[in-house]
């Protein structure tokens, strides 16, 4: 018997196997980034979304209702229906710590905009305190997309 045919053998055979768990590894690392991505921008999507939605719907609160009191009840519905609270809980849980901060920033810039509608009933579109508020969660929210940006890149790799 050769021994060399046989030792050949066992290392062929050995690098085979060698080879195919390091491909194995390489695409499960690959897949799991790709989940992690996946969740994260549909995470960061529809908290932008919420937040867009409850910051419309506060402009047509605005339009429409005269009534101080109906005003920010109203305020307080479409916050609620547009389930920012719910998507900020999911930021809380799955988002990096400075995603987290700039989210925890928008949403509290967004709420202080909507107790302008409780603590200035006579509010307008072209009031001071409603541009100073509108500017300042925009920049807020433009802050949050750099980072959720920056968070994706991150994950990418």
């Amino acid at each position: 018997m050769d021994w060399g045919t046989l030792v050949g053998t066992v290392v062929g055979a050995m690098l085979g196997i060698g080879s195919t768990l390091i491909a194995d590894r390489t695409r499960y690392r690959r897949e799991q980034a790709s989940r992690a991505y996946d969740a994260l921008r549909d995470l960061y999507s529809t908290y932008l979304a919420a937040l867009n939605d409850s910051s419309t719907a506060l402009r047509v609160i605005i339009l429409k209702e005269s009534d101080a009191a109906a005003r920010y009840q109203a305020a307080l519905d479409a916050f609620r229906d547009a389930s920012v609270l719910t998507q900020r809980y999911g930021m809380a849980l799955q988002a990096p710590p400075e995603v987290r901060e700039k989210s925890d920033q928008a949403y509290g810039l967004l709420r202080q905009w909507r107790d302008l509608l409780e603590t200035h009933p006579g509010l307008s579109l072209t009031s001071p305190e409603y541009r100073e508020g509108l500017d300042r969660f925009h920049q807020a929210r433009e802050d949050l997309q750099v980072a959720m940006r920056a968070s994706l890149v991150a994950v990418a790799r």
